[in-house]
């Protein structure tokens, strides 16, 4: 799971993952494997870091968790990492492209578009026929028809390559602090 927190103003993006012996804490390029045990008979916790303990106290005050390690108490805030819009990733996704294949055997009874055609999300790309059952198989999304790879009365394999769009509008995704 992937969290991002911020500690005295700083933002920082952590992975954790569960191994046999506790989480394995990830913060850019430090890892440490860490334990979290109750104190017996205390509101305290033991903190467990590659080995060596720590006692602290968490509690949780106005939307923040607060660490007490002896005399440093720490203020924290704790949330999912979320994906939010990026000028970065657009530019990595201007060459996605996304391939339009046959769900299964049939033959090819219409292609609806050509090289170069817009398209719509949903609107067929190709009819095939299967089992004396025509089915659409459409454009997952709008985009600008790139490459069409059959041609009507074609025998296709289930999973073979039909036709090729690129997206008129890439959706991008960035990690937020």
């Amino acid at each position: 799971m992937i969290f991002a927190v911020q500690v005295r103003g700083r933002h920082d993006r952590v992975e954790t993952a569960a191994v046999p012996d506790g989480l394995l804490i990830r913060t850019g390029e430090q890892a440490a494997l860490v334990r979290l045990e109750p104190a017996v008979g205390t509101q305290c916790w033991r903190l467990v870091v590659d080995g060596h303990a720590t006692p602290v106290r968490l509690h949780e005050r106005d939307g923040r968790l607060i660490a007490t390690l002896g005399a440093v108490r720490v203020s924290m805030t704790v949330r999912r990492w979320l994906p939010l819009p990026s000028r970065e990733r657009a530019a990595a996704s201007a060459d996605r492209r996304i391939e339009i294949r046959a769900p299964m055997p049939g033959l090819v009874i219409e292609t609806r578009v050509a090289a170069g055609d817009p398209v719509r999300a949903g609107s067929p790309v190709v009819i095939v026929e299967a089992m004396k059952m025509q089915m659409e198989i459409p454009a997952p999304e709008a985009g600008r028809v790139e490459e069409v790879r059959v041609r009507a009365g074609e025998e296709v394999a289930g999973g073979q390559l039909l036709a090729i769009v690129r997206p008129l509008h890439a959706r991008t995704e960035r990690t937020s602090p």
